[in-house]
């Protein structure tokens, strides 16, 4: 038999789906949900955030949230689902006999603990003074067969239900989050059902049909309410689709074809964001206009573009007429190397910093009409997305457009206008002082910004952890009764990269491993170095270089015998860490990390921040450092 690698539950329909290694589908119905799941023990799962986030339990492939709320872990089968329940006896329970352990496993407001007790210790033989560890495998085996039997593992056989099928899921987007709530309608045959998406933007799934007949897909039009169909599930394989509720397009996804995918009239202008490799030749091919649009569209003379800057598209997807389409760069721009997104020149610099263009980045990062919030000065720029655009690292945009318009604005003035430590409600009221540090604050705002989870709920000191750069890396978990302390546990809202990637949060961390800062990788500054975009940099928002890895400082002596730095050392290297939700997406980037080399001058003349004079503030890296 194929193996099951993961499995979910309907609980309007009561049935557990788990998904096979070669595609199928597994459906179980009938008998009691301890069978469904393969959960012997009704082994509960732990939750953080809300989320299912099991801390010790092994062997599971998925969760099973019923009716009632209570999730329960789901198991391939039932020695896997036996075995966990040994484990979870001894971890928890092994120093309690079975009268002062099931109390606790099963309690009174959920069982009749006492008949419990009672029932236990008569199938299982095991004398009620002894203590769960002291149990030998043997004696562990009965507890655990007597606990699937009052547990109903064995209840309602004859109902017990087994189907093997193909199903395809249908998940409603508009193309970068989900949509929870959006109604569709499944015909088979001549019965029609409405179903609604959950929070997630899920539907049901949809079972194809024993007779291999169609099930037609439809939506209401927004205009007649009369049900239109947009598209057909169908076959012997199951498929994944996207709804796209906001264009009314119903897309095949994971290998899937498109279905009614036509082309829309003329369209709104677009908002895309610029990703590391771009041009705006590049651009203006992939949507089918031209560089002169682009630069019309956005009010601005020149070619340069840079990562995470935001551009309006506009027109109708079409060439213009009498314009070829963009196949050939435009006149006066090399044809075999466009010049990629990159920071403008120094005004001091006689030569354009040297830019190495990777390849193109994995995906597009998409486009939607342009929802623009406009600057408070009144000069209609564009300075971020309301909903950022889908892509590489979402965050970027939002952490770009507010440095912009804070233009280098020192921390003692900007907390008048916006204070990132209220903004994550982390516990401090100011950005100005020797214990106010807000580069933290700062990633974590932008984080919150693009929609991603900033805080461990029900985690201690979880409003702390917001503030400080180490919180990325390190917080108090949930304490157990016997603990005095919560222990030390990984963030779970992230995940821990072993290179950089652009976007990624990069922790400045001290020889001891500590985190001391926080800003997000932005650019390569030569081979030893990284370019972070962050918060509290020089008490501002600022592109600012810091050192990837520890480094001894080399000194040397002048041609006068005066000994004066060659190399700069560096007490400190850096950690990478990405939200999880974005690990899918890191994977691919991994693999081109989209990292330009860039010049931290010219980036932060595009802040509105002018080079430090000579003789002006003294100190290096350090001074950047929260």
């Amino acid at each position: 038999m194929s193996r099951l690698i993961s499995a979910t539950y309907h609980p309007n329909i009561e049935v557990a789906e788990f998904i096979c290694e070669d595609g199928r589908h597994l459906l179980r119905s009938g008998g009691t949900l301890p069978w469904r799941i393969n959960n012997p023990g009704d082994l509960t799962a732990r939750k953080v955030d809300g989320v299912p986030a099991p801390r010790k339990a092994k062997g599971y492939i998925g969760f099973a949230t019923t009716r009632s709320g209570r999730t329960f872990l789901i198991f391939p089968d039932e020695d896997a689902g036996r075995e966990e329940l040994k484990a979870n006896l001894k971890r928890l329970h092994g120093d309690r006999t079975i009268p002062e352990a099931i109390p606790i496993y099963a309690p009174k407001k959920e069982n009749d603990t006492e008949k419990y007790v009672r029932d236990l210790l008569k199938t299982s033989g095991i004398p009620a003074g002894r203590k769960i560890g002291e149990c030998s495998d043997a004696e562990l085996e009965k507890i655990v067969s007597s606990i699937a039997e009052i547990e109903g593992f064995h209840a309602n056989a004859d109902t017990r239900k087994e189907t093997w099928v193909a199903v395809s899921r249908i998940n409603a987007t508009d193309g970068s989050q989900p949509l929870p709530g959006t109604e569709i309608i499944l015909q088979r045959g001549g019965k029609e059902e409405t179903v609604k998406s959950d929070a997630a933007g899920r539907f049901p799934p949809v079972i194809h049909p024993a007779d291999k007949s169609a099930v037609h897909v439809k939506v209401a039009d927004p205009k007649s309410r009369e049900a239109v169909t947009v598209g057909t599930i169908e076959g012997d394989v199951g498929k994944d689709f996207n709804l796209l509720a906001r264009f009314k397009r119903w897309k095949g996804v994971a290998g899937s074809e498109k279905i009614n995918s036509s082309t829309h009239g003329q369209r709104k202008p677009m908002s895309y964001v610029v990703q590391p490799g771009d041009s705006l030749w590049k651009i203006a091919k992939l949507y089918r206009t031209s560089v002169e649009a682009i630069r019309e569209a956005n009010e601005r003379g020149h070619d340069r573009i840079y990562p995470g800057e935001v551009l309006l598209i506009a027109g109708s997807g079409k060439t213009k007429s009498g314009h070829r389409p963009s196949t050939a760069p435009p006149p006066g721009m090399a044809a075999a190397k466009p010049p990629a997104a990159s920071a403008p020149p120094s005004p001091a610099a006689l030569s354009r910093p040297k830019v190495v263009s990777p390849p193109p980045p994995p995906a597009p990062s998409g486009i939607r009409p342009s929802d623009s919030e406009r600057s408070k000065e009144g000069e209609g720029k564009v300075l971020a997305l309301i909903n950022p655009v889908p892509g590489r690292a979402p965050w970027m945009p939002v952490a770009i457009a507010e440095a912009k318009l804070r233009r280098g604005e020192l921390e003692i003035t900007l907390q008048d206008k916006i204070n990132y430590h209220v903004e994550v409600d982390d516990g401090l009221k100011a950005l100005d002082g020797p214990s106010n540090a807000w580069c933290a604050a700062f990633v974590n705002w932008c984080l919150m910004q693009a929609k991603y989870p900033i805080e461990n709920l029900g985690y201690p000191n979880r409003k702390v952890a917001k503030a400080r750069a180490h919180g990325f890396y390190e917080v108090d978990g949930p304490k157990e009764k016997s603990e005095k302390t919560p222990p030390k546990v990984r963030n779970p809202l992230f995940v821990e990269l072993d290179r950089p990637i652009y976007g990624a949060i990069a922790m400045v961390t001290s020889r001891q491993g500590h985190g001391r800062h926080v800003g997000f990788v932005y650019a390569k500054s030569g081979d030893e170095d990284l370019i972070l975009l962050g918060g509290n940099q020089r008490s501002q928002i600022r592109f600012s270089a810091f050192a990837k890895n520890l480094r001894t400082q080399v000194m040397v002596r002048n041609k006068n015998g005066k000994a004066e730095i060659r190399k700069s050392g560096s007490s400190s290297y850096l950690k990478y860490f990405i939200p999880i939700a974005y690990y899918e997406q890191a994977k691919k980037d991994l693999v081109e990390p989209g990292l330009n080399e860039a010049n931290v001058v010219s980036l932060n003349l595009i802040l509105g921040i002018p080079p430090e004079k000579p003789g002006g503030r003294k100190g290096g890296l350090s001074e950047d450092i929260s």
